[in-house]
């Protein structure tokens, strides 16, 4: 049952960092997205869930690159707002690649100590 809490928390806490908040909040969300993401264990099935997370960010980030280019072009207001979302959600995606990595170098350590 904590599993699965944890994991209903997790994706709940990953569509709350794709949508625009201060970065205060953002940074607390951060913050419990890997408070969640720990209570979980380091092994391949977190691994392949973060590397989906991370897909689908890259995704979302390049449609708001072309959402930020395409005002810029155009003139429009709001360019200012939708760069600080953009970077905003840079920031989650390097802290997430971050975590991968950290992942990925407990579940090498674990493999290694099995041996």
């Amino acid at each position: 049952m904590d599993r699965f809490i944890a994991q209903e928390n997790i994706r709940h806490f990953r569509a709350l960092l794709f949508s625009d908040l201060e970065p205060e909040v953002r940074l607390r969300l951060q913050q419990l997205l890997v408070e969640e993401e720990d209570k979980l264990g380091k092994d391949l099935e977190l691994l392949a869930d973060i590397e989906g997370h991370i897909a689908d960010g890259g995704r979302r980030i390049a449609a708001q690159r072309s959402r930020v280019s395409a005002m810029q072009t155009a003139g429009y207001n709001g360019v200012e707002k939708a760069q600080a979302f953009l970077d905003g959600m840079l920031e989650s995606q390097d802290i997430s690649m971050r975590y991968r990595q950290l992942v990925v170098n407990e579940i090498e350590r674990n493999r290694l100590l099995e041996l």
